[in-house]
């Protein structure tokens, strides 16, 4: 069967067109996921919790939900401060309960806690007459600075934002 000379054109225009379309639209939306990654990082201080050996866990955690009376803080390793600011409400040292001892929390909730435990964990619980009385109801974030006790001017940040209901 013999096809056409304007079909068998067709056919063979298409053909050279998805060849050049096809990587054309791959190269494209690789260049927008880059171009999404970029945007999504600019301007901004944060570090990730994932492959971060100094921290351990964020109080709340990222994007949860959790009750205004909520404590809020930071789990970082042995041998590590930290400030808060809630809300862009910086928490004094003295309302940061850093609790050392898991296994006698109410001793070890004061800033001369042993550093001999593994747990080092600076919390912050919003009550009537500080700084922070109770959480925003809705979105809430919350700022943490850290930094290895032997280089105080070796701080690094990391923020997050959770839903308080």
């Amino acid at each position: 069967m013999c096809m056409p000379q304007q079909l068998s054109n067709f056919l063979s225009g298409s053909r050279r067109w998805s060849r050049i379309i096809g990587p054309a639209l791959i190269t494209l939306g690789v260049i927008l996921v880059i171009f999404a990654l970029l945007l999504t990082t600019r301007g901004s201080e944060d570090i990730r919790v994932e492959g971060n050996p100094t921290i351990e866990t964020l109080i709340p955690e990222a994007n949860s939900e959790v009750l205004r009376q909520s404590a809020v803080g930071i789990d970082l390793i042995s041998g590590y401060a930290a400030e808060l600011t809630i809300n862009g409400i910086p928490i004094p040292p003295d309302q940061i309960n850093v609790l050392r001892d898991e296994e006698n929390p109410r001793e070890s909730a004061s800033t001369g806690g042993s550093f001999s435990s593994t747990l080092n964990r600076f919390v912050f619980q919003p009550l009537e007459g500080r700084a922070v009385p109770e959480l925003l109801g809705g979105r809430n974030c919350v700022v943490a600075e850290f930094w290895p006790l032997s280089d105080p001017s070796s701080r690094r940040k990391i923020e997050w934002c959770f839903t308080a209901l």
